[in-house]
């Protein structure tokens, strides 16, 4: 599969040979205009072969969608037996089914990153983010704004080679119009950026913000905690609230949030009060065990053979851990990777094959004993090489963000090799960026 633009793997050398000294000032510019603190960006980029990204995308809406057809099609719309399936504790499942509306189940489908490890073999489905707060909405745009400005891109211009990605801003704007119905009188209406952890760190939160003004909306931010909610609306400080956007995870939510007030902001929502983005019912599909019904045998019979030739080209087998299949995950510990089921940032993740015997059996011990979900997941061992323009080589992992259905650009992350960090993830030092293809 050829993933990276055949004719510009080396039109950053190209580059330096015409301006010199200019090149690296360009990186610097660059590096600086975006600059987040503990955020670190690449620059230059990978250029990706449209095709390519043509096709990712493509399958990944198709992933989604059958994503979203698992409670219908397995469970033939019970969503209590799918709570059952995914092993959620009973207060989870008393709050989420509270919460159980064809709106709140619309909303929570609105918003999602899959994300793809890219292998020798092609890309492969590590895990599916459903979710408001998705990583790449302060990173996205920013990241193609600037790059638009370089003189590597103006370069790429006069050689012949414009170089795309799609408008976000506008994509997930048109997501959120979709159910948004809370508006103002007169002026504009005022989202509010909701966290959950008073010592969550605002930081890069200025692109939100822009994100949220170009799209109509005045922006205001703080705890959730904050909000009052009354029969006449929801207010922050006597200020209207007409949108809440929780920037806050599933876990964070169940740490942080009281219950109660998880079912008041939904009330709200649902009396036309204000638009509750979003209710925690994302937290039914952005769990990883949904991997084990794509991927497992058991299942198979739910999807056609298109589909299934579809699951079989992307997911891995990924199953649920339980105390009944602990000893057969002790004894594959150089196959497998154990992750928590509904963890972020990649926390928890551990891989077998870099762990001794003894402490791969005490993980998965542990992990049975503590009573929350986790999955194992085959071990992709072949791993895609970035050859980088600074000589390094990189694991690099893709995830298109899909809006309503609708493909609004692709986070990148990349990691040297070198490093040894099979975890590519911001918090776990890789540098992060945009997807551009030519």
């Amino acid at each position: 599969m050829t993933m990276l633009h055949p004719g510009l793997r080396d039109s950053w050398a190209e580059y330096e040979k015409t301006v010199g000294a200019e090149a690296a000032e360009d990186v610097e510019r660059f590096k600086a205009a975006i600059y987040r603190e503990r955020f670190p960006h690449l620059f230059p980029p990978p250029l990706f072969d449209g095709a390519f990204v043509a096709e990712l995308t493509a399958d990944a809406q198709s992933l989604l969608r059958l994503l979203y057809s698992l409670p219908d099609r397995i469970f033939d719309g019970n969503v209590a037996a799918w709570m059952e399936f995914q092993g959620l504790p009973g207060d989870e499942r008393d709050l989420l089914s509270s919460l159980l509306s064809e709106r709140n189940l619309l909303v929570a489908r609105q918003f999602a990153r899959p994300d793809f490890l890219l292998t020798a073999e092609g890309p492969r489905l590590v895990e599916v983010n459903v979710s408001a707060p998705l990583g790449g909405l302060n990173t996205h745009d920013p990241y193609v704004r600037q790059f638009r400005r370089s003189g590597y891109h103006d370069h790429l211009l006069r050689a012949g080679f414009p170089v795309s990605a799609p408008d976000m801003t506008s994509v997930w704007g048109a997501a959120l119009r979709q159910f948004a119905r809370v508006r103002p009188e007169t002026g504009r209406p005022v989202l509010y950026e909701a966290i959950a952890n008073p010592e969550d760190i605002n930081s890069g939160r200025t692109a939100f913000e822009q994100l949220v003004g170009e799209n109509g909306y005045d922006y205001a931010n703080g705890l959730v905690q904050s909000l009052d909610v009354t029969d006449a609306g929801v207010f922050l400080d006597g200020r209207r609230i007409h949108a809440i956007f929780t920037m806050y995870t599933w876990k964070e939510a169940r740490e942080f949030v009281p219950p109660a007030l998880t079912r008041a902001l939904a009330d709200a929502d649902a009396a036309g009060l204000v638009d509750f983005v979003a209710p925690p019912t994302y937290a039914l599909f952005d769990h990883k065990s949904n991997l084990e019904l794509l991927s497992s045998p058991e299942f198979a019979g739910f999807f056609s053979e298109p589909e299934r030739r579809l699951i079989r080209r992307y997911v891995p087998e990924t199953f649920r851990l339980t105390a009944a299949n602990a000893e057969r995950v002790v004894g594959e510990k150089d196959r497998l990777v154990l992750k928590p089921a509904s963890e972020y940032g990649g926390r928890g993740i551990l891989f077998g094959d870099q762990m001794s015997p003894g402490e791969w059996a005490g993980a998965v011990r542990a992990a049975v004993a503590s009573g929350e979900g986790h999955v194992c997941q085959e071990r992709l061992a072949e791993l895609w090489r970035y050859p980088g323009p600074d000589g390094r080589e990189y694991h690099v992992v893709l995830g298109p963000l899909v809006f309503a259905g609708e493909y609004g650009g692709t986070l990148v992350r990349w990691t040297d090799v070198e490093s040894r960090n099979l975890l590519i993830n911001v918090r776990n030092g890789a540098e992060a960026g945009a997807l551009l293809s030519a």
